[in-house]
């Protein structure tokens, strides 16, 4: 059952189109949706351009007029605003877990996830390029998802990550999947029978992940750990409720 409806301003969600059967390319796109329609906020969602973005990132949001960058900033006003009916009820303790997870998911299965999809080229040619190309004007199609793909390999580069040889990569990645399932364990998510603002992120994280189409051992990894496939089987039944 999705969350209870507030009295709230206009919220327009920018974000990146779709492909694989998910609304937008970006997992934080993906994640700041589910926990607006969770929350029962309404809003509308409207193709982006990081260009106009605040901080030159989506998702962002026009909140009565005003830009608002960064997901977990929206989501933070939201539960400041227009109160928290996904974490109100969290004590301290499973925060501050939830907050451990939310990091994990974000800052290093994020990037694990650009490095399967923008870094493996067996993924890169069979699929994701040409999900990013049917996301531009036909006019850029041919020269800019390369263009595109050298930046974000540079920033992998930057960040670390793409600076490790692809069986450290794989491994790495399986370590993050091996402590999100022991952290999901048997329960329907990470507190209980209701999701939070943290199972959005790992929902997010795991599912891109999931639905990401091609043979690479990541993509097997995820399917093959059952409490993770539980979660996101149940958030999707959730959000089609």
């Amino acid at each position: 059952m999705l969350g209870k409806r507030h009295a709230m301003p206009t919220i327009v969600l920018y974000q990146f189109p779709g492909a694989y059967g998910l609304d937008s390319l970006s997992p934080f796109c993906t994640k700041l949706d589910v926990y607006l329609r969770l929350a029962g906020i309404e809003h509308e969602t409207r193709l982006g351009d990081p260009r106009e973005a605040p901080k030159g990132k989506l998702p962002y949001v026009r909140w009565d007029g005003a830009l608002i960058g960064d997901s977990q900033i929206v989501l933070e006003r939201c539960r400041t605003e227009l109160g928290d009916p996904l974490d109100g009820r969290l004590d301290a303790a499973e925060r501050a877990r939830g907050h451990l997870v939310r990091r994990t998911c974000e800052e290093h299965l994020y990037w694990v996830l650009l490095e399967v999809r923008w870094g493996d080229d067996r993924i890169w040619d069979t699929s994701y390029r040409d999900a990013i190309a049917s996301a531009l004007p036909a006019a850029v199609r041919w020269f800019l998802p390369g263009l595109l793909r050298r930046g974000v390999i540079k920033s992998l580069k930057a960040q670390g990550l793409g600076r490790h040889a692809r069986a450290e990569v794989v491994r790495m990645g399986e370590q993050d999947l091996d402590a999100l399932a022991t952290v999901v364990g048997d329960g329907p998510f990470l507190f209980g029978d209701e999701p939070t603002s943290f199972d959005c992120s790992l929902y997010a994280m795991v599912e891109h992940l999931r639905r990401t189409p091609g043979e690479h051992p990541l993509v097997e990894a995820v399917k093959a750990r059952a409490p993770l496939v539980r979660l996101c089987d149940r958030m999707n039944e959730r959000l089609a409720a």
